[in-house]
């Protein structure tokens, strides 16, 4: 266990986000040209995000002071705007305005799906964590692949479980070792590399 807090429970991970949406969305990230985060040399845009995961963090407080627990959302649901498991909906039901939801550094693909960030699955359906301000609640897309360029120049922006957000190069390390599972297992299940990941791509 890291100061990032407890692991990602893979199983539940699966559930909301497969292994084929997961590729796809690391193809998007990894063969994006770097001209399009032209955005992340500037700061304001980066604080932007950072305001964005603050605002998500008072309504995550305010579900947990109402309902008793974390939203039991997917890591990334299927389906952003309407799926019953997307943290967005379970927070602010099923508004079609991207508002805090997106960091505006990311491509288009993936702002068009509503959802930029990831949740930490691991705290779902929990009444309490242990040291809040050491455990992260929300990150930055990017962190599903290796490969895709850090959204800022501080790199992912991290909003842990009491409200507090901070701009961190390094991620957490189960976020990390999902990466290398996601990607050996892309290695052993399939066969047809990038050329396939690309055509998954097309369908988002």
């Amino acid at each position: 266990m890291n100061s990032y807090g407890t692991p990602l429970r893979k199983n539940r991970w699966r559930l909301g986000f497969s292994l084929t949406e997961i590729l796809a969305v690391a193809a998007i990230l990894s063969t994006v040209g770097r001209t399009s985060y032209v955005k992340v040399k500037e700061k304001g845009t980066q604080t932007q995000c950072m305001n964005n995961l603050r605002q998500v963090g008072q309504m995550l407080q305010m579900y947990h002071l109402s309902e008793g627990k974390y939203p039991d959302a997917a890591f990334y649901p299927k389906d952003p705007w309407n799926g019953n498991d997307s943290i967005r909906v379970i927070l602010e039901g099923r508004n079609k305005n991207k508002g805090v939801w997106c960091c505006p550094a990311l491509p288009g693909k993936l702002l068009n799906r509503g959802l930029t960030y990831v949740y930490n699955d691991g705290i779902a359906g929990k009444s309490r964590v242990r040291n809040p301000a050491k455990k992260w609640v929300m990150i930055e897309i990017n962190c599903v692949s290796k490969n895709a360029p850090q959204p800022h120049p501080g790199g992912f922006n991290i909003l842990f479980a009491d409200g507090h957000v901070i701009a961190e190069k390094r991620l957490p390390r189960k976020i990390t070792e999902a990466q290398q599972a996601c990607i050996k297992e892309l290695q052993e299940s399939f066969h047809g590399g990038p050329q396939w990941a690309a055509t998954e791509c097309r369908h988002w």
